[in-house]
């Protein structure tokens, strides 16, 4: 496909513009100029973990493979990436970023004619988001939206990832019931906590499985083991008989017993789904709200990251997003 062809990842026009394409990391390099809380929350909190879980050294294995970066979240959830994924990730935002910002200074200046600027993709891909999400703790979630989860969580993952369309339930969103026996999930959390693994969680057994269907079925009682005074020349003796009876009634007690510990014992491992679930949803959460408002406070102020001071606008306003040096 020629560049004609893909006008909404592209400014319309060769334009000059007075920011660095890489504009993370000059966001990061001035950090401290920010004025806008907005801005600089998320250059804190992301874009320098980003860039410093990009500048990582992995160690690497025969066979070309790489033990992984490892963080721990505070749910005991280990994540491992590789910085050299992250790294291609921080190229896609950066892309994005300046692409915002890029349409928005020439939207203001008025290089280009407004009809004539392209419309912004501005559609944030699943597979960005996973890319990203074992440096930001959401690999279980975020793989769990990318296979087999329910058309109303997909459709809540097409609207958060739609960064400038209006977006009411954002915060609310819960995924449904399905994820706790999600086909997806369980392999994820049945890995063998290897160190090329990007999620394990020591909570959960390598054997973990499904949840067993709830109907008891007790099965047939084994035969009754009788010791030898129990039988005599008459057959089976008085204290045989008592014996025959114990048995059976223990087998089926304990039988059920060991059904319903088995049950609840499940429940109380499959309730951790959950648990490690809503900590990964407000992480994504947080993420993508803080990644939606920079992106439309930049959209609104392209030269809050010109090169260390402030320029009026046509109107004659000066940005206000940048502290003059």
């Amino acid at each position: 496909m020629s560049t004609q062809e893909k006008p909404t990842t592209s400014l319309a026009t060769r334009q000059r513009v007075p920011f660095e394409k890489e504009v993370l990391k000059f966001l990061l390099k001035h950090e401290a100029s920010i004025v806008n809380p907005v801005v600089r929350d998320f250059v804190r909190r992301y874009a320098k973990w980003l860039y410093d879980c990009a500048s990582q050294d992995v160690t690497i294995v025969p066979g070309g493979g790489i033990t992984l970066v490892r963080w721990t979240s505070n749910e005991g959830s280990s994540y491992g990436f590789n910085p050299a994924n992250v790294d291609y990730c921080l190229q896609k935002l950066n892309r994005l970023f300046f692409t915002v910002m890029g349409n928005a200074y020439i939207r203001q200046t008025q290089q280009e004619s407004p009809e004539n600027l392209p419309l912004l993709n501005t559609q944030l891909s699943l597979e960005l988001l996973k890319g990203l999400s074992p440096s930001l703790g959401f690999f279980v979630l975020v793989t769990y939206l990318d296979t087999d989860a329910s058309g109303q969580d997909k459709s809540w993952a097409n609207r958060a990832c739609d960064l400038f369309g209006e977006f009411r339930d954002l915060e609310t969103w819960r995924p449904a019931k399905d994820i706790e026996t999600s086909s997806s999930v369980l392999r994820v959390l049945a890995s063998m906590q290897a160190p090329d693994d990007p999620y394990y969680n020591a909570v959960f057994p390598q054997d973990i499985r499904a949840p067993e269907p709830r109907n008891y079925t007790r099965g047939q009682i084994p035969d009754t083991p009788y010791l030898g005074h129990h039988r005599n020349q008459y057959g089976t003796s008085l204290e045989g008989q008592g014996y025959h009876q114990g048995f059976q009634q223990g087998y089926i007690q304990g039988h059920r017993a060991g059904f319903e510990q088995c049950v609840n014992e499940t429940n109380r491992r499959f309730s951790k789904v959950v648990f490690i679930i809503e900590w990964e949803r407000k992480r994504l959460v947080n993420f993508l709200r803080s990644l939606r408002q920079t992106l439309d406070v930049l959209n609104d102020d392209p030269l809050m990251v010109e090169d260390e001071v402030q320029v009026a606008t046509q109107d004659g306003k000066p940005t206000n997003g940048y502290q003059d040096k």
